[in-house]
């Protein structure tokens, strides 16, 4: 039976890892999808040649490796978060990003979802609801400094919080968002804006990239909700 929802040449997914053989990030996901392009970014050339192995596509991004965790981590932040300037993406109209610690993710979810929420209504970007921290930035921000990498730059995140609450921004919002997984409408007239500004944010704020978004969803749902928090499992399974 023909899957109504099939898009064609219109979908990829897309993840990455860049950073030495060391780093805790140094693997390879589950494939998700045979029917359409997934893509690989990395700067190691171990997990290239581990790539060719596999059903991924492989891309070869030719930046200097880092032995710090925090620098590969912010390196990677640019393709997950602004993949409209790269070539192999921008062709695109969706694309379905997933962080490559996470399980298989079920292709036919994604498909459903861009149709509900791209085709049949206006929204530019999909993301999950959180599923264990409270919409409130600080419930975000003590749970991230149980991390040493995130509690190495536990003043940097505070200043930033406090800058962006005294811009008038909340601290609790309806729903907090996870950003391991994003399905983009690269064909809504904001998807780059959103993009660009909340990469502006992580270079502010820094790594943990979901205090970041607390705020950047604020920006962009104010007037319209073109930023939706879905509350469905879209994994097949977990790692």
């Amino acid at each position: 039976m023909q899957n109504k929802y099939y898009l064609g040449e219109k979908l990829a997914f897309y993840s990455c890892f860049y950073g030495n053989n060391t780093n805790y990030s140094f693997k390879i996901p589950p494939i998700p999808s045979l029917k359409y392009n997934c893509y690989f970014y990395t700067n190691n050339q171990t997990l290239i040649k581990m790539l060719e192995k596999t059903k991924w596509i492989p891309v070869f991004d030719n930046i200097p490796i880092s032995d710090d965790p925090i620098e590969s981590c912010m390196a990677s932040k640019r393709v997950k978060v602004l993949p409209h300037k790269y070539r192999e993406l921008s062709k695109y109209d969706y694309l379905c990003y997933l962080d490559s610690k996470l399980g298989k993710i079920n292709e036919l979810f994604v498909e459903c979802f861009i149709h509900k929420y791209f085709i049949l209504n206006s929204h530019a970007l999909l993301l999950r609801k959180h599923i264990f921290i409270g919409p409130n930035v600080w419930d975000e921000y003590n749970e991230s400094m149980k991390q040493n990498r995130y509690l190495k730059y536990s003043e940097n995140y505070k200043r930033y919080i406090n800058k962006q609450l005294e811009l008038g921004f909340s601290e609790k919002v309806d729903i907090h968002s996870q950003c391991g997984l994003l399905i983009r409408n690269m064909k809504h007239p904001e998807i780059n804006n959103i993009n660009e500004t909340w990469y502006s944010h992580i270079e502010e704020c820094g790594i943990q990239d979901q205090i970041s978004f607390f705020f950047v969803k604020q920006i962009f749902n104010n007037s319209t909700n073109i930023i939706h928090s879905f509350h469905e499992n879209p994994f097949t399974q977990h790692r």
